[in-house]
């Protein structure tokens, strides 16, 4: 083999290396995108509930309609759990870790709001205060924090003093709430004060930690035998929500992503056997001064992969760069006791998917032009000149 020889055949011969280079970049990035499309559509029903700490959310389908005298309600089909329903879900063998929060309705003139009294203590309130964006987050009675988005529409900022029923509370922090608006309210209080803004106690949302995912259908059906008015909210009402194409693509993930795979494989095949026939006559010229087969071979398959691993690299970067000017994909969401929700998910490239198609293409490449090349080396030179 004569590294210089190969150096020289990509030069030379701009316009085949060209072609290949960007052929396989092209399947490569196609590859990427279609890959990382799949998985933010897979990993993006979920989201909502990473950023809640917690694997399903329970609400109570029930006519809620209790009012205060100040306009301070809960919302329609969100009933309280009682002592006893929270006590028995607790108990559930699969359940990790239990959360409520008591989820109100302010109505003024000045507009429709959505409250969230957190419990001290509870992995939600937690997890909320981590979310906090400036300030911090709930310490003391009559303090508040507001949802970033909500603060800067309504010009609230960390000192702002916001009225709520009959009483006025302090805001001491804003919250960059990760989860699309799904499971995310305007303003947050300690659960004491929203039992006193609705004159009454107790939860109408609970937030479960599960030990592993795949009991989430046994929990459900659990929870339902406790009381058939429980909605439990989980990844896959998520996803039952979602269009067809993402259903598709979550039942079907595998299939499609093997699908494209074969797809990228014949693309090369047909790519690298154009390129090895139109080399019949190297091949020909260099049996006739004497190179062996395993010298071709051992030539013209290098040159392949010089060519590959170039288009490998120029796709990956193509890809990096579609992945940087789209960033994200929004699935629009609905489902029981949730309004029509956006899910902002990142496309994303992991680094065993990159090393696992750099070896699955590379890996064409070289059982491809091997055997092409062997096999067009072992005809005779006067015959391979004569099909040229």
């Amino acid at each position: 083999m004569y590294l210089k020889y190969v150096f020289k055949e990509l030069v030379k011969r701009k316009s085949k290396t060209a072609t290949i280079v960007l052929t396989v970049a092209i399947v490569t990035a196609i590859l990427f995108l279609f890959s990382g499309v799949m998985n933010a559509y897979s990993t993006g029903i979920y989201k909502p509930f990473e950023d809640t700490g917690s694997d399903m959310v329970l609400q109570k389908s029930v006519n809620a309609t209790k009012k205060s005298n100040l306009d301070i309600r809960m919302p329609f089909g969100k009933g309280l759990f009682s002592k006893d329903e929270i006590s028995k879900i607790n108990s559930l063998d699969n359940v990790q870790d239990i959360s409520g929060s008591l989820i109100l309705w302010s109505f003024d003139k000045d507009g429709f709001v959505s409250i969230e009294g957190l419990e001290d203590d509870s992995e939600i309130f937690h997890k909320k205060a981590s979310q906090v964006y400036k300030g911090r987050f709930l310490k003391n009675e009559g303090e508040a924090v507001v949802e970033k988005h909500f603060a800067k529409f309504n010009k609230l900022i960390v000192g702002s003093n916001i009225s709520l029923g009959d009483k006025t509370f302090k805001v001491v922090g804003t919250l960059l709430s990760e989860e699309g608006q799904v499971f995310s309210s305007n303003i947050y209080i300690k659960a004491e004060e929203a039992y006193e803004l609705l004159g009454t106690d107790g939860f109408n949302q609970i937030y479960l930690k599960i030990d592993e995912l795949s009991n989430e259908k046994q929990i459900k059906n659990e929870i339902k035998e406790l009381n058939n008015d429980i909605i439990a909210i989980s990844g896959n009402s998520l996803s039952a929500s979602l269009s067809n194409v993402v259903n598709i693509f979550a039942k079907f993930y595998y299939l499609g992503l093997g699908m494209m795979t074969l797809i990228v494989v014949l693309i090369l095949l047909k790519i690298y056997t154009i390129n090895l026939l139109e080399r019949k006559k190297d091949i020909a010229v260099m049996r006739s001064v004497g190179w062996s087969k395993r010298d071709i071979t051992k030539q013209i398959t290098t040159e392949l992969f010089v060519q590959t691993i170039l288009g490998y690299f120029l796709g990956l970067f193509v890809s990096f760069v579609i992945i940087g000017l789209f960033g994200n994909i929004n699935i629009q969401v609905s489902s029981l006791g949730l309004s029509e929700s956006t899910i902002s998910v990142p496309i994303s490239m992991s680094m065993t998917s990159i090393f696992q198609y750099f070896v699955l293409i590379i890996a064409v490449s070289m059982i491809v032009s091997f055997l092409l090349t062997r096999k067009i080396s072992e005809i005779k030179p006067s015959e391979n000149l004569r099909s040229v």
